[in-house]
């Protein structure tokens, strides 16, 4: 039987209140060396003749606020060398397999006042007119999940959004599932389930 962890708290400054996001319009992969990070994926998000770039993030080490802050200099600093936008988010995960789902580490907005619904406000490329925004979590990293976990995890969350189904009780039978596949007791399940959803969140 698992132990859930210790929550871990957030640290939020966030200067206004951003739109949803919108559709994106074009997918990219990026490798990055010899970084405490790696670009995972960029897309181009183009709306009302304003063009936004979001960035999914892996970083490496257990990083803390502070840290994420200086990564995200840096990768501002990497691509508005060959992207040209009004606007940026940066997406922060600590495992590539969290990507497409609520990043965990956070995020930060790179555009006029920090934030993403002003990039209209400014001409693409006119860096010098955007600052930061941060929505940054503070983790507690002996409530991260281990390989084994993830991989579980990631196995139970494909299968559950390729089911997309209505039916009550379509999370139990996915967890059936996942327990016949691997061995492991439902019950564990669910809990590297609910311990994924509390490291996402929190």
């Amino acid at each position: 039987m698992l132990v859930l962890p210790a929550l871990a708290f957030a640290i939020y400054v966030w200067p206004n209140d951003a739109e949803s996001e919108p559709e994106s319009t074009q997918t990219e992969s990026v490798q990055t060396t010899d970084r405490p990070y790696t670009i995972k994926e960029s897309r181009a998000v183009e709306e009302d003749e304003t063009v936004r770039y979001e960035y999914d993030v892996v970083v490496h080490g257990q990083p803390d606020v502070e840290t994420l802050q200086a990564i995200s200099h840096d990768v501002i600093d990497e691509v508005k060398h060959r992207d040209t936008f009004q606007a940026a988010l940066i997406q922060y995960y600590d495992h590539e397999a969290y990507i497409g789902t609520d990043s965990p580490l956070g995020q930060a907005v790179f555009g006029p006042g920090g934030d993403w619904g002003l990039a209209g406000t400014v001409a693409p490329g006119d860096y010098e007119e955007m600052t930061f925004g941060w929505q940054l979590r503070e983790k507690e990293w002996d409530s991260q999940l281990s390989e084994e976990e993830v991989r579980v995890w990631r196995a139970w969350n494909d299968v559950y959004e390729t089911k997309a189904s209505n039916h009550p009780d379509i999370r139990s039978r996915v967890t059936r599932t996942i327990s016949t596949k691997y061995g492991i007791d439902p019950e564990d399940v669910q809990q590297i389930v609910l311990k994924q959803n509390v490291w996402a969140a929190l």
